[in-house]
């Protein structure tokens, strides 16, 4: 919300730069370890279960597919819940670094008091980004496997084709869920 002055404060500002948008790099991490965690648990139906590769090769595809767009969509909440959090905490740290090696060269002694501020937050949002993504893969991934198990726990007296079915959306849709909590 604007001061009196029509200046942004300092909150308004953080939140305008940690937009929902996901970078290149993060979707592409995002994707590939959403189809990687996706596919281990073919593995469990492969070789535990024995089920027929090919024989069911429709069913673990689509299943594959579902539950990769599903991590990916966690992935995104989880980072973009993180990303604030971690940018306040981390701006002083990161405003010190920059400050201080702005202040050693030629370059950072001709700069204005806006350009150094616009680099501080650049760094900042930068850092929250690689810490928020970091966190969201290795957060959603052990909650989708731990998932993933516990539900075919107890889907277990089913046929292998059910309990991995239900095993793959559901561990999908409850982390979709928890996420976006």
């Amino acid at each position: 919300m604007p001061s009196k002055k029509g200046r942004l404060s300092d909150d308004d500002k953080l939140l305008q730069r940690t937009g929902r948008d996901v970078s290149t790099t993060a979707s592409a991490l995002f994707y590939g370890h959403a189809i990687i965690v996706s596919a281990l648990p073919l593995w469990l139906c492969w070789r535990v279960y024995m089920l027929d590769m090919f024989t069911f090769s429709l069913l673990f595809l689509s299943m594959t597919l579902l539950s990769t767009w599903l991590l990916f969509q966690s992935y995104k909440r989880v980072m973009f819940s993180l990303k604030h959090k971690i940018a306040q905490r981390r701006e002083n740290a990161v405003s010190k670094e920059i400050i201080k090696q702005l202040g050693d060269t030629t370059e950072g002694k001709k700069m204005s008091k806006t350009d150094k501020d616009q680099r501080v937050e650049w760094k900042v949002n930068e850092v929250a980004d690689s810490e928020a993504t970091t966190f969201a893969i290795f957060y959603n991934n052990t909650l989708f496997l731990f998932l993933f198990l516990l539900l075919s726990y107890l889907c277990r007296g089913f046929h292998p084709a059910v309990t991995y079915s239900v095993s793959m959306a559901g561990s999908g849709f409850i982390l979709l869920f928890i996420s976006s909590t």
